[in-house]
C-alpha cells in the first residue's frame, strides 16, 4: 500500500506554519525571560514555508530557490534549537552542539554546491533533522525530569521517537542508491518511515504552549500552596499534602512564646524577621525528608514521615536551642522569644487532625510549663 506524503506534507506545513503564528504573535508581547516564543515562532514559520515550498520543486536540487530553500530549513530548524535552550534554561551537552555544528558544516556546502543529483545532500539534509530531533527529545526530557512536567515527557517522546523513523529513511535512500535493484522497495518503506515522523512531529508543533501552560499551572498551584512571608507550606498545601502520607509520622508543633510581646515592643518587622528565622532554621533542622507548615500566626508545624520519637526529640532540642541563640542576637530585652515545641506520634492513613489535636496539647502543657518559671507579669 502506498502513502501519499505529499499530502503529508502539505497538513505538516501548513501546521507548523500555524503553530508558529500562534507563539510568533503573542511572543512579541510577551515578558517570557529570552523570548522564546518569538524564536520558536519564526523557526516554525521558515520549517513550515520551506517544507511547502519544496513540494513545488523536482527533485534534482538544481535551482537557485531550491537550495536557498534548504538553507532556510536549517535556519528555521537552529532557531527552534535556541527557543528551546531559552525555554529549558539550559544548553545542549557540548557532545551534542559538536555533533549539530558538524552536520551543519557537512550540509550547507552539498546545500549550496550539491552535485546533479544530489541525492547525498538529500540524505545529508535527512541527517541533520534527525539529530535536530534527537536535540528537541533529550532537551524536553531533561524538562520532564527536572520539573516534573508531565506534558514534556509526552512531546519529548514524540520527538524522540520520530529519531529512528528519520534515520530508517536515511538508511534507505542509501540501500537504494547504492543498490538499485532495492530502490522501490526501499523508496516505499522509506515513505512509510517519514510518513509517520511527519506525523509523530505534527503532534508536537504545539509542544511548549503545552509545557508553558502546565508550568504556569504548577507554578499558581505552588503559590497558593506557600506562605508567602517564610516560605513554608500553609494550610492549603498540608490538606493536599495529607491525603499522601500514609504509616507512621511524627509531628512538632511549635509555638513562639512572647511573640505579641515582641510585636508590640519592637514592630511588625521584628516579628516577620523571626517568623523567616524560625523558617529557615526548622527547614534546616527537618531537612528534605520533613515538610514545613506554617498553620497560622506564631505556629508552625514540622511533618516527619517514618522518623521515631529519639528523633524527633533530639531535632527540637536544636532548634529550640538555635533560635535561643539567634533570637538573642537579634532582639534586645530581658525576656526573648523562646519555642514551645509539642511532639505526637502514631500511624496516618491519610489524615493529620488527631495527631495535631495531640501535638497541640502536647505543646500547651509545655508553654504552660515555661510561663510557671517566668514571672506571671512579664508573660505573653
Amino acid at each position: 500500500m502506498s502513502l501519499d506524503i505529499a499530502s503529508l506534507q502539505v497538513v505538516a506545513a501548513l501546521g507548523s506554519v500555524l503553530s508558529g503564528l500562534l507563539h510568533f504573535f503573542p511572543g512579541i508581547t510577551s515578558r517570557e525571560s529570552g523570548r522564546w516564543p518569538i524564536w520558536w515562532g519564526c523557526g516554525k514559520i521558515l520549517i513550515g514555508v520551506t517544507n511547502a515550498a519544496g513540494l513545488c520543486f523536482d527533485g534534482t536540487r538544481l535551482s537557485v530557490l531550491e537550495r536557498i530553500t534548504d538553507g532556510l530549513l536549517l535556519v528555521g530548524l537552529c532557531l527552534c534549537i535556541h527557543a528551546l535552550s531559552i525555554f529549558a534554561r539550559r544548553r545542549p551537552p557540548p557532545l551534542i552542539l559538536f555533533g549539530l555544528a558538524a552536520m551543519l558544516a557537512l550540509t550547507i556546502p552539498f546545500v549550496l554546491f550539491g552535485d546533479r543529483d544530489a541525492r547525498l545532500s538529500v540524505m545529508l539534509m535527512g541527517g541533520t533533522r534527525t539529530l535536530f530531533n534527537f536535540t528537541a527529545a533529550w532537551m524536553l526530557i531533561q524538562i520532564a525530569r527536572t520539573e516534573n512536567v508531565r506534558t514534556a515527557w509526552v512531546m519529548g517522546v514524540l520527538f524522540a521517537a520520530s529519531v529512528p523513523l528519520f534515520c530508517t529513511r536515511t538508511a534507505l535512500q542509501m540501500v537504494a542508491w547504492h543498490d538499485p535493484v532495492w530502490d522501490s522497495v526501499a523508496q516505499a518503506t522509506a515513505d512509510w518511515s517519514v510518513g509517520i515522523a511527519i506525523i509523530l512531529v505534527s503532534l508536537s508543533h504545539l509542544a511548549l504552549l503545552l509545557i508553558d501552560a502546565e508550568r504556569v499551572q504548577r507554578a499558581l498551584s505552588e503559590q497558593a500552596s506557600r506562605d508567602c512571608l517564610t516560605g513554608a507550606l500553609n494550610r492549603f498545601g498540608l490538606q493536599r499534602m495529607a491525603p499522601t502520607l500514609h504509616g507512621p509520622v511524627t509531628l512538632l508543633l511549635i509555638d513562639i512564646d512572647r511573640f505579641k510581646a515582641l510585636n508590640d515592643g519592637h514592630g511588625h518587622a521584628a516579628g516577620d524577621t523571626v517568623l523567616r528565622l524560625l523558617s529557615d532554621l526548622a527547614q534546616c533542622e527537618i531537612g528534605a525528608r520533613g515538610t514545613l507548615v506554617r498553620i497560622g500566626g506564631d505556629e508552625f508545624l514540622c511533618v516527619l514521615p517514618g522518623r521515631d520519637e529519639v528523633t524527633a526529640r533530639a531535632i527540637a532540642k536544636r532548634l529550640s536551642d538555635r533560635f535561643d541563640r539567634a533570637v538573642a542576637a537579634l532582639v534586645d530585652g530581658p525576656c526573648p522569644p523562646s519555642l514551645s515545641i509539642g511532639l505526637a506520634q502514631g500511624v496516618v492513613r491519610g489524615r493529620l487532625d488527631r495527631l495535631i489535636e495531640e501535638a497541640d496539647a502536647a505543646m500547651y502543657d509545655i508553654k504552660r510549663a515555661h510561663h510557671a518559671r517566668h514571672d506571671p507579669a512579664r508573660a505573653a
